[in-house]
Formats: C-alpha cells, structure tokens, sequence
C-alpha cells in the first residue's frame, strides 16, 4: 500500500513536468535537425535578461498544461537570449526587433510566422499560435465584423485573431471602433491591454498611447505594474534610440524634452540609462559638448555590441566641428577601448577607423 501512495505521489509530482512546454538544450541548428527527424516544427522564444514581459511569459504563461500539450506535440521547443552567444544573429536573421517574439519555423530554418508581445492566459496563447500557424481563419470574422457584429467578445477574439495574422491597419480601425464604444473608465481594463502593448497596433502619439500616458496608475492597478512599466519603458528607450540613430530628420529638442516629461510622469525605476540618453540628446540638438560627452561616457562603455553597432558613431559625428581637443583625445580612447571588446571583426575594425577619424575632426 505505501509503494502505491508513493508511486501516486510520484506520479502526481512529475505529470506537470511533463506537461508545460518542453525546452531543449539545443543550438537553432541541433533543433531544425531533430525537428525533421520528428516530422515538427520548431518553436523559438526569443527573450532578453531585461525584459519584463519575456519573465512574465516564462514565468507565467509557458509552463501551464495547455501550452505546453498543444507545443510539445507540434514543435521542438528552443529559447534564446538575444543579446547573447547566437542570439544576435538570430535576431538579425529574422528580424526581431521587440521582447518576446516566437519564432515558428520550417526545419529547413525558412520562417513561417512570428508572434509578437506578452499574452495572459494560456489558451490566449495557443489561439495566437493556431492562428500563426494558419489554423485559423479571419475570413469569417471580416464578414461578421461587416455584417454588424460588435459583441465585445466576438471583436476581442476578431482583434486577436488580426493581430496574429499582421492585419495591423485593419486592427487599428477595428480598436479605434472598440475604442469608442467604451467607457474612459474601462479602456484601462486588463482585457484590453494587448491593444496598448503591440506598438503595430498603438504606435507613440496614437489616442491610445495618449490615454495610457494619462492614466498610467489606473492600468498598474488593472494590468499590474511590471508589464506596464515594461512597456512603457521599451516605447521610452525605442523612441529615444531613434533619436539617436537620426531616423526621424525633423527631431528637436522640444521633442526631448516631451518624452522626459513622460518619463518622469511615469516615474519608471531602475531606468537611468533613460535619462541618460536624453541628455545626450539635449547635448546634440544644443550643442552643447559638455553635456553630450558626459552622457556618452556614462551611456557606451557598458553597450551591449549589438546597440554599440548602431547607436555608437552618429552622436559623435554629429558634434564633430563642435568638440575641443580634450574631449577628441577621450572619444578617440574610448573608441579604441571599445573596440576589443566586441567579438564581430567588423564592429572592431569600424572602432578603429572611426577612432583615426575622430583624430581628423
């Protein structure tokens, strides 16, 4: 009788195991090879150590029964940091440009579908791999959507199910719509926060980024504070880094100083680097070389390469009529100092030169 308990206890102890969503030990390579050997797929949650929302998924989402049941069967299951070993490369070749993304892909590494974002329940995340997957239809839905139906439920899993399958236009007229019909009261549910949190589908200076501004306590009661200060935080860093690499010509300083009123409106913790970058900003759009080589002392020494490839070399040359002898004796030292540091040749070799070119301004 007590080795049957035991063997139940046993038991009821390692179904769970089992049961959540089985990741391997695997390279990309190593995975695509076994996922042909068993006739799946393969599966790729590609995270980073800092973000919030990758710890809630593995946390919280991946691990339950039903997600790891539907996965397991169809896919071999690999995770990856972004910023380390492979992961950069992984992230270049797929383009992944936001926390987390799930890579499905053929065993031949051609891609089938990404999904992008948090989601927070288990089955909500099985639907979005259906429909990435192209299990499931929206063909049906647009009919109903344009017959009349406006059933929340009904245009909630209508949201989802674009938003799986990258209808984004399509979903921003439909929230727009849903928008509407809501109380200001209820647009700050946890029911409709995946409408805030996928940039596609609310990008900075929408309505509902505005609103989200405005109301940030009310959604860190609703959604709960780590997701939405994840969130607001990558839209702070991804706007300033466009800054920063110039992708927006018309940026001033006003700007800057719009995003810093948020930001410390939102009263974000741990987000120095943040306001470090704003007064890098301010140094450039001012002019004002003190300022800016402050801020890069503070910023580039502790880069990641892969921001250090793109975010290094504009704020430099941006100022380079401005810099007095001193400071082009350090950026030239910071600049060699960088270069050894990083593992691509070409990233290293690019320090190098850009250091001789500093010499020259």
């Amino acid at each position: 009788m007590k080795k049957f308990i035991s063997l139940y206890v046993c038991m009821f102890l390692i179904i769970p195991v089992f049961a959540q969503t089985n990741f391997q030990n695997l390279s990309l390579e190593k995975a695509l090879e076994k996922a042909s050997d068993e006739n799946k797929l393969v599966f790729v949650d590609c995270y980073t150590s800092w973000c919030g929302p990758c710890k809630i998924m593995a946390k919280e989402v991946l691990p339950l029964k039903e997600v790891g049941d539907f996965l397991n069967e169809r896919f071999v299951c690999v995770k990856y940091d972004m910023e380390q070993g492979k992961g950069p490369e992984i992230a270049k070749k797929y383009n992944v440009e936001a926390y987390p993304t799930f890579l499905l892909l053929n065993v031949d590494g051609s891609l089938v579908n990404t999904i992008v974002g948090m989601t927070s329940t288990g089955n909500e995340f099985v639907y979005k791999v259906k429909l990435a997957l192209g299990d499931i239809s929206t063909v049906k839905m647009d009919s109903l959507y344009a017959a009349g139906n406006r059933m929340t439920r009904f245009v909630l899993s209508y949201l989802k199910a674009l938003e799986a399958t990258k209808q984004y236009e399509k979903a921003k007229a439909v929230t727009t719509d849903l928008m509407k019909s809501l109380g200001d009261g209820q647009k700050s549910y946890i029911t409709y926060w995946f409408l805030y949190e996928n940039p596609e589908i609310s990008p900075v200076g929408s309505e509902n980024i505005n609103y989200l501004l405005s109301h940030v306590d009310n959604f860190r009661k609703s959604v709960g504070v780590e997701p939405v200060n994840a969130k607001l935080a990558a839209m702070f860093e991804t706007q300033l880094e466009d800054m920063i690499r110039g992708r927006n010509k018309e940026t001033d300083v006003a700007e800057v100083e719009v995003i810093e009123k948020n930001m410390k409106a939102c009263n974000l913790p741990d987000k120095d680097y943040l306001y470090d970058y704003v007064a890098l900003l301010k140094g450039m759009f001012l002019a004002d070389t003190d300022m800016a080589f402050a801020a890069i002392m503070k910023i580039y020494p502790m880069m990641k390469e892969e921001k250090l490839s793109y975010l290094y070399f504009r704020p430099i040359t941006f100022l380079k009529e401005k810099w007095n002898e001193q400071q082009k004796k350090d950026l030239v030292a910071l600049s060699l100092s960088l270069s050894p540091k990083v593992e691509k040749v070409v990233l290293q070799d690019g320090l190098k030169y850009f250091a001789r070119e500093i010499e020259k301004y």
